[in-house]
């Protein structure tokens, strides 16, 4: 529940600390008297400062204390916006923050004055229904309060003293947004005597108001020799969090709203590039891993980690480096005259007993040499993943169904060529794409925009997702009814059969041993990867992870896959984040002229991911074959673009490619551009899409056993950043521009 380092007040356009209720007397005796007898007005409708003002100063009246309003507002404004000058505040507090934007907190402010004729301090507070536009640093207010005291007050009763004990309690996000959702004055009352009580005696019984144990966890965590110390250390962790972790979920309206609209979201996540790794996988086995083994596998692994899983919003999947992997074991069975199956439970055993010994030995410390531009370099891989394949799909689809097609047989009576291509199959294929990701931003944007009622605005971009598919689907449903689209294929085969891995000639076991290594490695990194960009210390997230725990749940839960011949899976991006963010409340604030999304307060609940995972199986055994009729392959490809764009959000290795083609007048304040030189950070933006190129290379490598180095690829960019980019970049720019900030 810590502020952040570099959080501070601007009063009266003076930097000055929050108040430390814990060791200031006269801070507790105000946080606890004065907010008892505060005047509260909730749930304001007005737009206007001055009336907001007067309707506060009209209930401190009504308590039968007279005061002269003109009086405070001269000390307040120094213009009333009378004459189109707008108001201009003289005394105020707000929250400043010099880390990152340099800049305020625009959604509220603490106003105080200094009057004649009136005998003691007077609090009061308005929260307003929607956020208001109320000048110059006040262009998203939602919470305002008024502090009046006596002008003959000793210094530690003065307005300004007890302004800022006030904007102590206010400064915490997640607090604010409790007090903008209350509907009564009690609640507020009692949101602020219990965020006193904790300033005042330290504790943190509360998970909503406890300090997040994620905060760079593995690098203030010190790695043991005793074999099991971390996951017993992570289980008895996240036991004491284990129930919260299905209360925080119904524990007010709102969050059954996020868990119901972020259990939809997650089908309508997952599921699409479930069918799509299970049409890649079927190109690269030749039907031996499809999309039925693949949504299966889903289902049974969600489930199981949802249950046991350590880190709540860790969303497991296949994924496009394990299909890559899937197919080279494949084809080292066709060379060498092995059963696939069983190579691909031997090695799926050998790679997860690999994981266990990296949980036992607490490897996952080693991560603390992670740099954030390995997290983003890997998250821009996956995103770019994603958008590749979807323009690679549309491509082809032209290409088959009209590129390569000899046009002169074309017949007007037909919406076919004769020789079987369909110039409107392709036209319609790149329509549904484009449609889905658009409409699917659209609606997921609606939360900032001006139209419609703000509750409405809010449920249309939870469930932006689903909304835009099922549209998309009766569009081609309805009006395309006579145009061939695509399907994914489906099989006959059974899905899950126990494999007897132990079949496999002895000579097998080398090269299976090999292919393993290489597999655990791609497991450690990107579960790790994929936690840690979860975790980013901007999420403000309060019950941490458990990295050895979640290693032993996904290597026992893989290895129950690969003897039943299921794909494997892992932490997978952008699932994870795009499951954290549906748990979130989003606000989108003013830093120097731009819109920045802040992510307020996360609901660290598993239960929307069970409740999805557990919808898997009526999906597995009735709607298969009915989403194969109705949702065309097209719409899955829309998908992938639309979790591509969605995961850019925060990333700032997008950011600086942004700032290649930007105008340079319209460079934003980031922390890094105040401290480093624009061609250092251009040149070090270069660095990192080199690194991204490799990756590609790699990953999309026409030969087998390159493909199986791309988790060592990964590894290397670790060395990489402490030893070889320390030659060409200064260590102060580094930490400046790499920095977990």
């Amino acid at each position: 529940m810590n502020q952040p380092s570099g959080t501070l007040l601007i009063c009266e356009e003076e930097a000055c600390k929050l108040r430390q209720l814990n060791e200031e007397v006269r801070c507790r005796l105000d946080a606890k008297c004065l907010v008892e007898s505060a005047v509260i007005l909730p749930q304001l409708t007005d737009t206007n400062m001055t009336v907001i003002v007067d309707k506060l100063l009209d209930e401190i009246e009504n308590g039968q204390v007279k005061i002269d309003k003109e009086a405070v507002k001269r000390e307040l404004f120094s213009a009333t916006g009378n004459d189109n000058m707008g108001i201009r505040f003289r005394k105020k507090v707000q929250l400043y923050s010099k880390t990152e934007f340099y800049d305020v907190n625009q959604h509220w402010m603490v106003l105080f004055a200094e009057i004649d004729r009136i005998k003691k301090r007077q609090i009061a507070i308005a929260t307003l229904k929607d956020p208001t536009n109320m000048g110059d640093e006040a262009q998203e207010m939602k919470v305002l309060a008024l502090v009046i005291a006596p002008k003959i007050n000793k210094e530690t009763k003065s307005a300004k003293e007890t302004a800022q004990t006030l904007a102590t309690l206010l400064a915490r996000d997640e607090l604010r947004l409790r007090i903008e959702e209350s509907l009564t004055s009690d609640e507020v009352r009692h949101l602020l005597l219990k965020e006193a009580e904790w300033h005042m005696t330290k504790r943190e019984a509360k998970v909503d108001f406890s300090k997040s144990e994620s905060d760079d966890s593995l690098h203030k965590e010190k790695s043991s020799c005793v074999p099991g110390k971390g996951i017993a250390q992570d289980l008895r962790k996240k036991l004491r969090f284990y129930a919260s972790d299905y209360l925080d979920g119904i524990k007010d309206f709102r969050s059954v709203s996020k868990v119901i609209s972020s259990t939809v979201f997650l089908i309508f996540t997952i599921l699409p590039t479930s069918i799509s790794y299970g049409i890649l996988n079927t190109d690269n086995t030749k039907g031996s891993i499809n999309v039925q083994k693949v949504i299966l596998g889903q289902a049974i692994g969600g489930v199981i980690f949802g249950l046991f899983g350590g880190q709540q919003l860790l969303i497991l999947s296949t994924s496009a480096p394990l299909s890559i992997y899937i197919s080279v074991i494949y084809a080292v069975c066709q060379s060498n005259g092995w059963n696939f199956f069983e190579m691909y439970a031997l090695v799926g055993i050998y790679a997860m007993l690999l994981l266990i010994a990296y949980a036992l030995f607490q490897t996952a410390y080693l991560m603390k040499y992670t740099m954030r531009s390995t997290e983003e370099i890997f998250s821009m891989f996956i995103a770019t993943t994603f958008t590749f394949k979807a323009i690679s799909a549309m491509v082809k689809t032209y290409d088959v169904c009209y590129a390569k097609c000899d046009v002169m047989n074309w017949t007007t009576t037909s919406l076919r060529m004769t020789d079987g291509c369909a110039p409107s199959s392709a036209l319609l294929f790149v329509f549904l794409v484009c449609g889905t990701v658009w409409l699917s931003l659209q609606l997921d944007s609606l939360r900032s925009s001006v139209y419609l009622h703000r509750h409405l605005r809010e449920l249309l971009s939870d469930y932006a997702l689903p909304l835009a598919v099922i549209f998309m689907a009766l569009i081609a449903y309805l009006f395309f009814y006579n145009v061939d689209r695509e399907n994914f294929p489906l099989y006959n085969t059974p899905d899950a059969h126990w494999i007897p891995f132990y079949n496999l000639p002895a000579v097998a076991h080398g090269p299976a041993l090999g292919l393993a290594f290489p597999l655990s490695l791609l497991f450690f990194m990107d579960q790790l990867l994929v936690t840690n960009t979860i975790d980013n210390k901007q999420h403000n997230l309060a019950k941490g992870s458990s990295h050895h725990w979640d290693f032993l749940v996904v290597a026992v839960l893989n290895i129950v896959l690969s003897v039943v011949g299921l794909p494997w899976m892992h932490g997978a991006l952008p699932q994870s984040f795009l499951h954290l963010k549906a748990l979130s409340d989003v606000e989108e604030r003013v830093h120097n002229g731009r819109m920045q999304q802040i992510i307020v307060r996360v609901r660290e609940t598993r239960i929307a991911v069970i409740f999805a995972h557990v919808l898997f199986f009526p999906i597995y055994f009735y709607l298969i074959p009915y989403l194969n009729q109705l949702i065309p392959i097209a719409q899955f490809h829309g998908l992938f673009l639309f979790m591509a764009i969605s995961s850019l959000t925060g990333n700032e290795f997008w950011e600086r490619i942004t700032l290649i083609f930007t105008d340079q007048r319209a460079y934003p304040p980031t922390h890094y551009l105040r401290r480093i030189p624009q061609r250092i950070v251009h040149f070090f933006t270069a660095v990192e899409l080199l690194q991204l190129f490799v990756l590609f290379a790699v990953s999309f490598s026409s030969y087998h056993y390159i493909k199986m180095i791309f988790p060592v690829v990964i590894g290397l960019f670790i060395p990489f950043r402490h030893f070889v980019l320390p030659f060409f970049f200064k260590r102060e720019y580094l930490e400046a521009i790499d920095s977990q900030h």
